[in-house]
């Protein structure tokens, strides 16, 4: 059974270690991988759960942190949904999707905010499952592969 709840400083690590492994798996699918990139991205995800962590809400099964997103600044945008790539499919991102949700619409916000690269076709089709619609898309400068890319801004209606 997988358990959704508010990160912990002890997560740091797992939080770091989900994002990295699944960022991979799935950026790599249509963007090529440049020397360093890794690391880079691997430290990224590692300051951020350092800086954030308060900000997270984690998937966990049997003990184990298997996916967690966050609105780095508890407001109404969704800034990262991660799912270890061994369990995705699985119902895990839909759970956080939820819970990411409904503490959004608990804070007082109408509307939920996420956006993705244009070509991350599997996250548009969970996002658009769980309610949101493409409302922009266009391109937008990503710090993680340190150039511009085709996003997809989505919004969907709470309550």
């Amino acid at each position: 059974m997988v358990v959704i709840r508010r990160a912990t400083e002890a997560d740091i690590a797992a939080i770091a270690a989900v994002g990295s492994r699944a960022w991979a798996s799935n950026i790599f699918s249509f963007e090529p991988e440049l020397p360093g990139m890794r690391a880079h991205v691997g430290q990224a995800f590692q300051d951020f759960a350092e800086a954030s962590f308060s900000h997270v809400l984690v998937a966990e099964a049997d003990g184990t942190v298997v996916g967690w997103g966050a609105r780095d600044e508890d407001n109404d945008y969704i800034s990262d949904l991660w799912v270890e790539p061994a369990v995705q499919g699985q119902g895990i991102g839909s759970s956080l999707l939820r819970a990411m949700k409904s503490a959004i619409a608990e804070a007082g916000y109408a509307k939920a905010r996420i956006s993705t690269h244009a070509r991350n076709v599997g996250a548009i089709r969970l996002y658009q499952r769980e309610g949101f619609e493409i409302v922009e898309q266009g391109p937008e400068w990503s710090t993680s592969l340190e150039r511009e890319i085709d996003k997809v801004k989505m919004l969907a209606e709470l309550g």
